[in-house]
Parts: C-alpha cells; sequence; structure tokens
C-alpha cells in the first residue's frame, strides 16, 4: 500500500472509514472528491496532511485525462449507483493498468461502476463485504456469537439478494 495513491468518493461516515483504514495501511495519499467540497474539507481536515481535497467536477475531467494517473484504487464511498439512488458514471480510461476499483454500494451488486472497470480490465471490488464485516460485531451483541465471514456467507447473502431482485421483477 506504500506510495499508492487513492482517490475516495464521498466524504460520510463510510468514507470516513475507507480513509482511515487506507492512511492506516500506509497509503501515499487521498485524494477526496465530494458533491458538496465543505463536507470533504472537514473530513481532509481530521485526518491530516495525506488527505487532500479536489473538486467534484475535476474528477470527471481528471479521469478523462490522465488526472488520476497516480491512483492506484478509487473507492466509491457515496449512494450514486445504488439502486433507487442517481448513477454514477465515470469515464475510467485516465485509471492505470492495475487499478483496483471499488464501490461500497452492494444493491446492485455490480454497478455500472463496477461493470465499467471490469470492461476496461481493471480488478473491481463490490460493496458486499464491507456489508458483510460490519455487520459481525452487532450479531455478536445481540446473539453473544461473532460469526466469521466466509465464501459460503457470501455466496448465500448473494442468493438471498438475487431472490430480492427477482421479487421486485428485476
Amino acid at each position: 500500500a506504500e506510495g499508492v495513491r487513492a482517490a475516495v468518493l464521498g466524504a460520510g461516515g463510510a468514507a470516513r472509514a475507507v480513509v482511515h483504514g487506507l492512511l492506516a495501511a500506509g497509503v501515499g495519499g487521498v485524494r477526496l472528491f465530494n458533491r458538496t467540497r465543505a463536507r470533504a474539507e472537514a473530513l481532509a481536515e481530521a485526518f491530516g496532511p495525506r488527505v487532500e481535497v479536489a473538486d467534484w467536477q475535476e474528477l470527471a475531467v481528471g479521469l478523462a485525462n490522465d488526472g488520476l494517473g497516480d491512483v492506484g484504487l478509487l473507492v466509491n464511498a457515496t449512494s450514486l449507483g445504488m439502486e433507487g439512488a442517481a448513477p454514477l458514471e465515470l469515464d475510467l480510461s485516465g485509471l492505470p493498468e492495475g487499478a483496483v476499483v471499488a464501490d461500497l454500494v452492494y444493491t446492485p451488486l455490480e454497478t455500472a461502476l463496477l461493470a465499467a472497470a471490469r470492461a476496461r480490465g481493471l480488478r473491481a471490488v463490490d460493496g458486499l463485504g464491507m456489508l458483510l464485516h460490519q455487520a459481525v460485531p452487532g450479531f455478536e451483541r445481540w446473539f453473544g456469537v461473532r460469526p466469521e465471514v466466509r465464501p459460503a456467507l457470501r455466496e448465500h447473502v448473494i442468493a438471498d439478494l438475487m431472490r430480492s431482485q427477482e421479487g421486485k421483477g428485476a
């Protein structure tokens, strides 16, 4: 992780957790994009100089013009692209080969952002892992048993999500 730069979209609680995790893992820096610049600036201030704020409008331009050529990880921590929310449409051509695109959205599991990343040959990571891992402490408090997040659990949740989508006529 050292030396890698990341771009995080959003400035809410999920973005805060992502930025904290990235800095703890030793990333070289985080470029933070949020539709409301003041929220991004407040979040960046909480973490110090390794987090820089960029205008949301620069995101599309930066991606299209290699403005994010030094970014090894792009994380969507907004609700954009979620079922029922506005889409997140980005031209990912400015990301370098080998970049990873993560979308914390898990409904739908395959967002337009992840589909675009895969189409470009980039590694794409969906938001189901975050959902499952953040549920562990709550489940443990409620039931006194600490669940393990294993592939079988992930597959079970995916099957349930698919049944839910079929029930909605999707």
